[in-house]
């Protein structure tokens, strides 16, 4: 007998897409960041040699310590954002082809009387 197809996941695609999307999310925001802030480590000088020459005046050698706190920080942000936009997006346009309406009012309590 041949399924009907619904166009819902089944459970083993379901936990298959979970697991390449934990593993992709791992890469972007625990794998990048750290090899960009190894590189960064032994860039720190030459970047505040670029800011005195772009600026023309002197930076704390601490500056690019900073700057690379805020560009990771920037990168970490906009990775985690993306795919929770993303669920929301996905789950509006399938409550809509689906039909459904959107969250309902809790029920009443029921005393049970």
């Amino acid at each position: 007998m041949r399924r009907v197809p619904t166009g819902e996941m089944t459970w083993t695609k379901a936990v298959v897409l979970g697991l390449v999307i934990t593993v992709v999310l791992i890469i972007f925001l625990v794998f990048i960041p750290s090899q960009f802030i190894y590189w960064y480590g032994g860039q720190e000088s030459k970047v505040v040699e670029i800011l005195d020459n772009v600026t023309g005046r002197e930076w704390d050698p601490y500056i690019a310590v900073r700057l690379r706190d805020v560009i990771v920080m920037g990168y970490s942000t906009t990775m985690f954002a993306i795919p929770v936009a993303a669920t929301y997006f996905i789950m509006e346009r399938r409550r809509r082809r689906l039909g459904l309406r959107g969250a309902e009012q809790p029920k009443e309590y029921l005393s049970g009387k």
